[in-house]
């Protein structure tokens, strides 16, 4: 009895050895060469190394202010039997980079890695087929997505990428015109507050003028932006997919905000934004205006760069509430790293996003990461130490923005969120730039986008 209970007792420890031998570390930090094609590392019988295994990563970042050139030495120091080739026009632009992308792929160009700038854009061409699914990637190393990521990338039951830096909205201000206004640092405010604290660092005497703020062209989150740090139905179509969300309190107020600055005078004119074709970058570091909400992909950027210095210090609070009742929050998203269904190289591609997205940020020391096993305070000094003037970043309030504000995340949007969003776009243009009422605006951009949903039912 005692032989056979020992002889069952070996089989199943001998099972579960093996299972775990089939997975690999899950945390990025150690040097398993995860997911790594076995022809790649093996020796050939003349005993002779196999060739490194070349990836090309498509991009839209500036890869010398990014550090690109750090991130890849390291990635190539620790699995030197894969080599990275970064592919981008280095002008932060990721709309243009998404247009690159998809002649690219029409035309069959070679990619492994495409990095996307948002959830939307990877579930908009998940349908073409354009996108390999992790998941067997994921079991293989015995990876729970949501143990390890705060931004999920799953569409439809399917991972399509991994999640990398986190973008948590909030509102970056010149300390200067701050203190010069007599006001404190906001903890804890309203978009009615945000707009009376727009309208006091606004100057237009003398010979420099500024405005109190700037809002951006994107229609998410600067068309919505009472609605997208919302605990349920943030986006434009509602959590369940089945109705508009035009008609939301939240979206009215968001329109409210807008048309609120604008008659304030209090925020840069959308005339002159669209006209001008603006940015935010060198309207908020030329101090033409006191304060924008961002992402915190700002944060490196307000210690300067080596083109353009950083003139004054930032400080940092979190995105206004709705009401003064609501707790605080912030929307957050992620940039996602994807393999290319073409890629011949898919195995090793998932090394790479799966190292980049834990270890390579770090590395990188240039953004939040969306992995949650990052020590938040370590990245912080390690992001505000890297830049030329670590003195020009609060972070103290960096500090009390990311502790006390709850991140939410908006539902996967719709395949279809392009088109929703133009729709939008279109009758808050007529609004802003044509004197449409607001009634109308709503109630003509909630019908065209129920039609939209209701045809892609």
């Amino acid at each position: 009895m005692i032989k056979k209970w020992m002889k069952s007792s070996t089989i199943v420890l001998t099972a579960a050895v093996m299972l775990l031998a089939g997975c690999s570390s899950s945390t990025g930090t150690k040097d398993t060469n995860a997911g790594t094609n076995a022809g790649t590392k093996a020796e050939s019988n003349e005993g002779s190394k196999a060739e490194p295994v070349t990836i090309k990563v498509h991009t839209w970042y500036n890869l010398e202010n990014e550090k690109f050139d750090v991130v890849k030495q390291e990635f190539e120091k620790k699995h030197p039997d894969i080599k990275i080739e970064f592919v981008s026009a280095g002008d932060n632009n990721a709309t243009e980079h998404l247009k690159k992308v998809d002649l690219a792929a029409a035309s069959g160009e070679e990619m492994d890695v495409i990095m996307f700038s948002s959830q939307t854009s990877v579930v908009q061409r998940v349908p073409a087929g354009m996108l390999e699914p992790i998941d067997d990637y994921l079991n293989k190393e015995c990876i729970k997505f949501d143990d390890e990521y705060a931004v999920s990338t799953q569409d439809n039951g399917k991972y399509y990428g991994l999640p990398g830096k986190s973008v948590n909205f909030f509102v970056a201000i010149n300390e200067d015109h701050l203190k010069a206004a007599g006001l404190p640092i906001p903890t804890d405010w309203t978009w009615d507050e945000y707009l009376d604290y727009a309208k006091k660092m606004t100057k237009q005497d003398g010979e420099k003028k500024r405005y109190g703020t700037y809002f951006h062209t994107w229609t998410n989150p600067f068309v919505m932006l009472a609605l997208a740090n919302q605990a349920e139905n943030n986006y434009l179509v509602t959590d369940d997919g089945k109705s508009a969300n035009i008609t939301s309190p939240a979206l009215r107020k968001s329109l409210e905000i807008r048309l609120q600055a604008e008659k304030d005078k209090s925020a840069t004119p959308y005339t002159e934004v669209i006209s001008q074709k603006l940015n935010y970058r060198p309207q908020y570091f030329n101090q033409d205006a006191s304060m924008i909400a961002t992402g915190t992909f700002l944060i490196a950027e307000t210690g300067g760069t080596d083109k353009v210095p950083a003139t004054f210090k930032s400080v940092f609070a979190p995105i206004p509430k709705l009401n003064k009742e609501d707790p605080t929050r912030a929307n957050i998203s992620s940039d996602v790293l994807s393999i290319s269904s073409k890629s011949k190289h898919k195995e090793q591609a998932f090394t790479f996003i799966r190292w980049f997205t834990t270890e390579g940020l770090m590395v990188q020391g240039r953004n939040i990461p969306s992995w949650k096993k990052a020590n938040m305070e370590e990245v912080l000094d390690k992001i505000i130490a890297a830049t030329p003037s670590p003195e020009m970043i609060d972070k103290a309030s960096l500090l009390n923005f990311l502790k006390n504000t709850v991140m939410v995340q908006a539902k996967t949007p719709p395949a279809y969120s392009a088109e929703v969003e133009k729709m939008m776009q279109e009758e808050f243009d007529k609004m802003m730039l044509q004197g449409q009422d607001i009634d109308k605006t709503i109630n003509t951009a909630q019908e065209k986008i129920q039609k939209l949903v209701d045809a892609n039912q």
